[in-house]
């Protein structure tokens, strides 16, 4: 893998930056984003919230280091043709650190990232509150306007020294975070827009969809929101809230569907489900997983071949000695 990733930067900047909206699911191993490429997806992009989970089996918390994360997205970039994007939580800390934090990502090979307007570190949810609620972290409490440019700026410094292409996501929290709210949501990525080398607008924490559609008219860069809004808000009723299409946030200029969970979630319920029921029932539990999923369509059948093993065959086949010799 080369030191710079040039080729997918440019395919990740194209994403961003052509007509109309595209959707991106997130994970954060090499088997999430060899998935997602196979299931046909232009790009991966690495949760922070899953790989605490994976790496640590932690709680989101901001506590996974920048070179942790590093780490991780190039064992996945070595698995994939397609570019991969992480998040990059504060950047490690200050300037000083996001400026090492974008230098790290360029060398491991990926191909963006994003950094958030939040104290370091940024904390976790309030106790009794469902996570994604009201955006991830409702004690996340927002650093300065001045100290946040700061930060981009360093962290532009470092993509200018190795990429220019390296996609610099701005993500804006101040919509949920402590000293926050709407206007200053909007206010900080309108400073945020002015930074030359910053490419992407992100928010968190968004109330309404109609809050997401007044937030892109303000901003003239491409923006997305966090792809959990309002997925776990209830009406009065206690019915769910529903997302907005994939057409009304290509509609009203979303430039990515960014689902961070895509994927994750139905497998994860799956595995607990069939952890349980092997416990309550025995082999009974693996039969039945068996007989639903013969009764799925064929496109719905994972296939066999993920990885495949062909490339490994091969090597076998020409490098090693005829095992019937």
């Amino acid at each position: 893998m080369p030191l710079v990733n040039k080729e997918a930067t440019k395919q990740l900047q194209e994403i961003f930056h052509r007509q109309g909206s595209t959707v991106i699911p997130g994970g954060c191993t090499q088997w999430h984003a060899i998935m997602v490429e196979r299931a046909g997806y232009e790009a991966f992009y690495i949760s922070g919230a899953m790989t605490h989970r994976w790496l640590l089996g932690w709680t989101d918390s901001g506590t996974i280091t920048s070179t942790e994360f590093a780490d991780n997205g190039a064992n996945i970039v070595k698995c994939v043709n397609i570019p991969v994007f992480s998040d990059a939580d504060t950047g490690g800390g200050n300037a000083v650190n996001a400026y090492r934090t974008v230098k790290e990502y360029i060398w491991a090979g990926l191909a963006g990232c994003h950094i958030e307007d939040v104290q370091f570190p940024k904390g976790i949810t309030t106790k009794g509150q469902e996570y994604g609620s009201i955006g991830g972290h409702s004690n996340a409490r927002i650093i300065s306007l001045e100290e946040a440019v700061g930060k981009l700026r360093a962290a532009v410094a470092a993509k200018r020294e190795l990429d220019r292409n390296f996609v610099l996501i701005a993500r804006n929290d101040a919509r949920n975070a402590i000293g926050g709210g709407f206007d200053e949501a909007i206010r900080r990525a309108q400073a945020f827009q002015k930074i030359p080398g910053v490419d992407v607008l992100m928010f968190d924490g968004m109330r309404t969809w109609e809050e997401c559609r007044q937030a892109i008219q303000a901003v003239k860069l491409p923006c997305f929101f966090t792809g959990t809004l309002f997925s776990n808000q209830r009406d009065a009723s206690g019915k769910w809230v529903p997302l907005p299409t994939v057409e009304q946030r290509a509609k009203d200029g979303e430039k990515i569907y960014l689902q961070v969970g895509l994927g994750l979630q139905a497998s994860d319920q799956a595995a607990w489900e069939i952890l349980v029921g092997f416990k309550k029932r025995g082999e009974q539990a693996v039969d039945d997983w068996r007989v639903d999923v013969d009764k799925k369509p064929k496109e719905l059948q994972m296939p066999s071949d993920i990885p495949p093993n062909e490339p490994l065959w091969e090597l076998q086949e020409t490098y090693l000695p005829d095992p019937t010799d």
